[in-house]
């Protein structure tokens, strides 16, 4: 059996883009291998996208979607200095995106 990679918990700002087409959502989690993605809908199974933000254009691919949320697995491991970047939420826009979340935290 193997293990995912640790996904840090996050609330990042990001457009999505794919297929000629781009919203705006929000990073939830955050690794070096993918992300979890919120407030976006009309993506499938296997769509390649980019992540736009202040991290750069990072490239992936659909790995599930559902209820306005979908998981990326990134076509290029992040290094540990985007991997940073995105863990912290940006302040430059004057306030934080609060999400509520019930669920169980992964103690280390």
């Amino acid at each position: 059996m193997s293990y995912r990679a640790h996904r840090y918990p996050t609330i990042f700002p990001i457009e999505l883009k794919w297929a000629g087409r781009s919203q705006k959502g929000h990073l939830t989690n955050i690794a070096a291998s993918g992300a979890g993605v919120f407030d976006v809908q009309g993506l499938v199974i296997g769509d390649e996208v980019t992540l736009c933000c202040s991290a750069g254009n990072l490239a992936g691919t659909v790995r599930w979607a559902g209820d306005g949320q979908c998981g990326v697995i990134f076509k290029h491991r992040l290094g540990p200095r985007q991997l940073e970047q995105l863990r912290h939420a940006p302040t430059t826009t004057g306030h934080v995106l609060q999400r509520h979340s019930h669920s169980f935290t992964e103690l280390r």
